[in-house]
């Protein structure tokens, strides 16, 4: 019997070529980031939180769950959607 996999508070892409931008999804608005944009891609030792710039400032997602797998995807560059509602999103103003 197949194992049901958790469902997580992001979406990965499809196979083929990258998304040009991610969704992220916060309390207050929506907003589309530009991977090419994204930089400085840096997760805790135990993946608890994970930390990036982009256009709007810096990101900071956090969870009580490893965030082990986005930071593997965002490695790559196949998040499709965030929901920073879920992980605690809050973005320090400093746009790039």
């Amino acid at each position: 019997m197949k194992e049901e996999k958790e469902p997580t508070p992001w979406t990965r892409t499809m196979a083929g070529n990258p998304e040009p931008r991610m969704w992220l999804m916060t309390a207050e608005k929506n907003l589309l980031l530009s991977w090419a944009m994204i930089q400085k891609i840096e997760a805790a030792e135990d993946f608890l939180s994970i930390r990036f710039l982009c256009e709007y400032g810096e990101v900071t997602l956090s969870s009580q769950k490893s965030l082990r797998e986005l930071f593997d995807l965002m490695r790559v560059e196949r998040v499709a959607s965030i929901d920073g509602r879920a992980l605690n999103c809050r973005i320090q103003d400093g746009s790039i």
